[in-house]
């Protein structure tokens, strides 16, 4: 049995990516397919993951793997402003909320098939 990896890749079409740790990487799943992404990291780790998504276009296609199971379709939807934080401990870091909408995909199975049995 293979593990699943400890980190979260974004891919854009253009082939420029991001690999960010999963303890970095928050998941909410809204209705309707809505994804928001949230990062808390060390600052000095922040500027990749805001290079990336800044100056990205409403509904860009993009992709993100979980743990290396595969890639999962999306719409890059938008961006919150950055927040810099002191969490209790003293330790400085950076919050970002990106929000992201599944592709929904069309099966056949989804389809009547026109049998009232």
């Amino acid at each position: 049995m293979s593990e699943i990896a400890d980190n979260v890749i974004f891919k854009k079409d253009s082939g420029e990516k991001i690999n960010v740790l999963q303890k970095y990487v928050g998941l909410k799943a809204r209705q309707g397919g809505i994804l928001t992404v949230n990062f808390r990291t060390p600052n000095e780790d922040m500027d990749q993951i805001k290079h990336f998504f800044e100056g990205m276009k409403g509904s860009e296609a993009l992709k993100y793997n979980i743990g290396e199971t595969g890639d999962v379709d999306c719409y890059f939807k938008g961006v919150a402003p950055l927040l810099k934080q002191i969490d209790e401990a003293g330790f400085e870091y950076s919050f970002l909320s990106v929000t992201l909408q599944e592709l929904k995909k069309d099966y056949d199975d989804d389809i009547p098939n026109g049998c009232s049995c």
